[in-house]
């Protein structure tokens, strides 16, 4: 009965452990939806947006993939430099919501004391527009030790990132440096030693897949309020747009069509989707749009 027991806490020791592991390891490795925690610290707590106050906020996790806690951390549509990604959420009925640096505290002269924030909207990709550039961000890689925490006589992850800095115009050197003390403290960088994110996949972008074999399809993007795709065949009989997490928000049936669709997509959020083609035969062709 002892070794029995002794078995049992071994093995509950072991999952333990490599649970906790696993989280320290947690890393960016490819487009898609993410949760963005602390990592070392309890409780863990989440980039978050603050529906009352509108603000970015450190949280504890919040369940069923909340969506003030899961992010877009995606290539930006219009980096000013190779490698920088845009960071947004969607919150459905309200709007899309793009993490930026907070501009009342940047003055452009190269203080790294910044804090992040979101405003209601996409990324921008205007780069005349006086607010492009604070919606940047560099994924980038933090020495951690054996359990993934911050080491700086450790190593670097070899297959994703842990880190992240903010990349507006005048400013390359502030990075998330400052751990929360609670929730509901503000998410600050700063130019001090960088710290660990833990970046939690919950779901990898779709890349374009086609199997109608040689059949091409042109879909114009970004879209606005008509969604058209050019160069369809009779193969095709569903249309099917999905949000980035995976739920169907709009579908439309297509019987022996050769040429052109039109859908209707003035009732869809600003943001990214996921158009998905399929035929009688399985065939499947998807693609992600940018809505307006």
């Amino acid at each position: 009965m002892k070794k029995q027991l002794l078995k049992l806490t071994l093995l509950a020791f072991v999952m333990l452990f490599g649970a906790s592991a696993m989280q320290g390891q947690a890393l960016w490795t490819t487009n898609g939806t993410y949760k963005i925690s602390t990592s070392g610290v309890t409780p863990v707590l989440y980039m978050t947006i603050n529906t009352s106050s509108g603000l970015l906020e450190w949280a504890e996790e919040l369940p069923n993939d909340d969506p003030t806690q899961v992010w877009n951390v995606i290539d930006h549509r219009e980096p000013a430099s190779a490698g920088y990604v845009e960071i947004w959420a969607t919150i459905p009925n309200v709007s899309n919501f793009t993490m930026v640096v907070d501009q009342t505290t940047f003055d452009g002269t190269g203080d790294k004391d910044l804090q992040l924030t979101v405003r209601a909207g996409d990324p921008i990709a205007d780069t005349s527009d006086a607010n492009y550039g604070f919606d940047q961000f560099q994924r980038r890689k933090a020495k951690v030790n054996a359990d993934g925490l911050a080491d700086p006589t450790g190593s670097n992850p070899a297959d994703g990132n842990n880190a992240l800095f903010a990349k507006p115009t005048g400013e390359g050197g502030s990075r998330y440096g400052i751990v929360p003390a609670a929730a509901g403290d503000p998410v600050l960088f700063d130019g001090g030693g960088i710290d660990v994110l833990q970046f939690h996949l919950v779901e990898a972008a779709v890349a374009s897949v086609n199997t109608f074999g040689l059949d091409a399809f042109v879909i114009a993007n970004p879209v606005s309020n008509q969604l058209t795709i050019k160069g369809a065949t009779s193969k095709v009989n569903q249309i099917t747009l999905f949000s980035v997490l995976g739920n169907k928000v709009l579908s439309k049936s297509i019987n022996n069509v050769n040429g052109d669709i039109n859908m209707n997509v003035s009732s869809l959020s600003t943001g990214l989707y996921i158009v998905e083609m399929t035929g009688d035969n399985g065939e499947r062709f998807t693609k992600k749009i940018i809505k307006q």
